[in-house]
């Protein structure tokens, strides 16, 4: 009986956590699908051993234009990744904007018409720290579009000129 009561908490505990699958962004023989994601990321500053998590992100466009969100899990810890992403964005030509330090970690940056933020998670005894980066377009996209204007409607049904 208390073997299978061992197997089954095992099999729950085992159940119970999640991982997501990532990408490995280091170049290594099997680096197919990984240099992939390092492409569509253009010159976005990643440590070294940063693995991307595919489901998790929602990314459109490659390159230096890109646009969505890259959750990336991190080598290192919060402190370390956040001196990193302080340190290695303005070198891309990025403008630190915000900066928040503490259990949650948060920057923001812009650079020309695109803004980018940087919040980090702290990982728990078993996990690694987790960056959650956004990248969009700062202009309103209404300020694009042309405005519309209503006219009222005559007591015939018909637009007024």
């Amino acid at each position: 009986m208390k073997h299978i009561l061992m197997v089954c908490l095992a099999v729950g505990l085992v159940a119970c956590s999640s991982t997501a699958p990532s990408v490995s962004l280091e170049n290594g023989p099997d680096s197919t699908t990984a240099r992939l994601g390092v492409d569509q990321l253009g010159r976005t500053p990643l440590p070294v051993g940063a693995k991307m998590r595919g489901p998790e992100s929602l990314i459109f466009g490659v390159g230096d234009n890109w646009m969505g969100r890259a959750v990336v899990e991190l080598p290192t810890d919060a402190s370390a990744s956040y001196n990193f992403f302080a340190d290695q964005f303005p070198r891309q030509g990025w403008t630190l904007v915000a900066a928040v330090r503490g259990k949650k970690n948060l920057l923001v940056f812009t650079r020309g018409d695109r803004s980018a933020t940087i919040e980090l998670d702290e990982g728990g005894l078993l996990s690694n720290v987790v960056a959650h980066i956004t990248v969009s377009p700062t202009g309103s996209p209404a300020a694009s579009l042309p405005a519309a204007v209503a006219q009222p409607l005559g007591s015939t049904g018909a637009r007024r000129p």
